[in-house]
């Protein structure tokens, strides 16, 4: 018997086997008190202080980057932080909790900061929070140097069997694979079209959340299994259980490896209906993952997670070489590349970026970037730049108005001077955009739906909250008829139209999309095989009907299930003739 077998939510599909590791999430839930077993004190503190000097390190490259970015006064905070880790009292607290009260380093610096919290336990409001987390960060930061060594050491140990077990699923969460492979993640909360869902997707990362305490529940480096199509997961399993999940994940990989290497030719409908199947990606490391060769180029290239992997603002010249790269790797082919989009739960460590009471509303996206104009100048002179390996297009986030777009076109008419600019789009995820999309559409070379924040903005609903999170239906008919009536904006004005959402990479949405009239889609790279295949089963008449019957509908469960069924049905066909067609 397994210690435990937990019933959750489904995430992301697959079937996933490894170890469990367990990071510790700073600032989620306070870090228990663990005393040292096999460690010795010597060894502990040795660490501590590798762990210490690594995160000093870190703040000097954060400083000097953004003392040359934006000046010394927005650069001090970080030269107080590292005079915190300098403090020769919190090092003599430190050497004592391990050496005479035995603590863990990282338990150890939670003592600590509880003590950082009773130095300051009669002051109120603003200014103890402010005192306390000046004094806090900068330990966090060895917290998490030290969490990364023990990283490093589970996989070493374990290979790329690896479950990662935590509170929450975020999009920091997820881009711990881009270190090391992930074989699955369990969470107690997230739901399933938050943004960490949404990249665990995009990663192919077999996902559960809903588990409750499930981060306390697990012991490192037990054996774990993740079944993300049923949402759920086995704590401390049998052999004889992780047998049958190796033939079920190698049943899979066989399926996926047959399709795999039918889907080289362009992607289209039964009838010959061209349908371009692009790919999203957020790194260079994600190529390692993929083939160029399935897809058509592409479609979202999200250029935020360059920014959040580093310790400081890269330089166009780092940036430029990134882009190349992505370019190289596609040999010719598009490459969409979103321009700088953080705020809401994509944050970058070593910007400033201010507190807001709505954040999924708020400074994000475009608007930050052309407030921020410097820093957008720089991404377009990388962009322009890389252009020399390839055919770049730019994409620009979070558009309200044709005003943004016509005052970015200006900005990148002072980077490219008489030459001919890229490609610049609009990604329509705004409401207002949609309706007025006749008129950016005529001022725009393409256009791109993401129709993850499109619904959420739809239904006036932050899919990250749970509270709330049973309002975003991407299904719904309204969001339907939405995106149907873009489809057929675009197509009249003879606007390039795609979605880059990840209703795309759903087998319903897929069928959904083209049927309404999008004509290229892009997708999770995990996703290109199964969506090529599907749509050469069926008509393209016949999804235009069946588009037009789910947008008729009048709830979300009854478009979706109407979508779901055909989907299946397909999808059956598609198993069905691979398996038949085995050698």
């Amino acid at each position: 018997m397994p210690r435990f077998d937990l019933q959750g939510n489904p995430v992301s599909p697959g079937v996933g086997i490894g170890c469990a590791w367990i990071p510790v999430e700073m600032g989620l839930y306070r870090i228990p008190e663990r005393k040292l077993v096999s460690e010795t004190s010597e060894a502990a503190l040795e660490r501590l202080m590798a762990a210490h000097k690594r995160a000093i390190q870190d703040l000097q490259k954060i400083q000097a980057a953004t003392t040359q970015e934006l000046g010394i006064q927005d650069a001090a905070i970080y030269g107080a932080q590292i005079a915190v880790l300098q403090d020769p009292d919190a090092h003599r607290n430190l050497e004592r909790l391990v050496n005479e009260e035995k603590l863990q380093p990282e338990s150890a610096i939670q003592a600590l900061l509880d003590q950082f919290e009773g130095l300051f336990k009669d002051l109120e409001g603003g200014d103890r929070k402010n005192w306390v987390a000046d004094l806090r960060d900068p330990w966090l930061g060895v917290i998490r140097e030290l969490g990364a060594a023990e990283e490093d050491r589970v996989f070493e140990a374990n290979g790329n069997g690896i479950v990662l077990i935590a509170e929450e699923l975020t999009p920091s969460l997820v881009t711990r694979h881009h270190r090391h492979p992930l074989a699955g993640i369990i969470c107690s909360r997230g739901g399933r079209f938050s943004h960490g869902a949404v990249l665990a997707r995009s990663f192919g990362i077999p996902t559960v959340t809903g588990i409750e305490g499930v981060h306390t529940k697990a012991q490192p480096e037990e054996v774990c299994l993740v079944f993300g199509d049923e949402g759920r997961a086995v704590l401390g399993a049998t052999p004889k259980q992780e047998k049958r999940a190796t033939e079920l994940a190698e049943e899979r990989s066989k399926v996926h490896q047959a399709l795999s290497g039918l889907a080289v030719e362009p992607g289209r409908t039964e009838d010959g209906t061209p349908v371009s199947l692009m790919v999203n990606i957020e790194s260079p490391n994600d190529l390692k993952m993929l083939d160029p060769a399935l897809s058509s180029g592409v479609g979202l290239f999200r250029t935020e997670f360059a920014y959040m992997e580093r310790p400081a603002f890269p330089s166009v010249e780092e940036q430029a070489e990134i882009y190349e790269s992505v370019l190289a790797s596609f040999d010719g082919k598009p490459v969409v590349f979103r321009t700088l989009d953080i705020g809401g739960d994509k944050q970058l460590r070593y910007f400033g970026h201010p507190k807001e009471s709505n954040p999924a509303m708020g400074w994000r996206g475009l608007r930050l970037s052309l407030e921020w104009q410097d820093l957008f100048l720089m991404q377009l002179s990388a962009l322009v730049k890389a252009r020399r390996k390839g055919d770049v297009r730019i994409l620009l986030p979070m558009v309200t108005t044709v005003e943004e777009l016509r005052r970015s076109k200006e900005l990148l008419s002072q980077v490219v001077g008489k030459a001919e600019p890229p490609p610049i789009g609009v990604m329509v995820e705004v409401p207002a955009a949609a309706m007025a999309l006749r008129d950016i559409a005529q001022e725009a070379d393409f256009i791109s739906v993401g129709t993850n924040d499109l619904a959420q903005y739809l239904f006036a609903v932050d899919r990250d909250n749970p509270w709330v999170a049973d309002l975003y239906q991407p299904y719904h008919p309204a969001h339907l008829r939405v995106l149907r009536y873009i489809a057929r904006t675009c197509n009249a004005l003879g606007r390039p139209v795609s979605v880059c959402g990840e209703m795309a990479g759903q087998l319903p949405g897929a069928l959904f999309l083209v049927g309404a009239g999008f004509g290229t889609l892009s997708i999770a790279p995990p996703f290109v095989a199964e969506v090529k295949a599907v749509l050469q089963r069926v008509s393209a008449d016949s999804l235009r009907q069946l588009a037009n019957r789910a947008a008729a509908c009048h709830t979300s469960n009854d478009a979706l299930a109407l979508l779901q069924v055909e989907a299946d049905r397909l999808w059956a066909e598609v198993v069905q003739g691979t398996i038949s067609n085995r050698p």
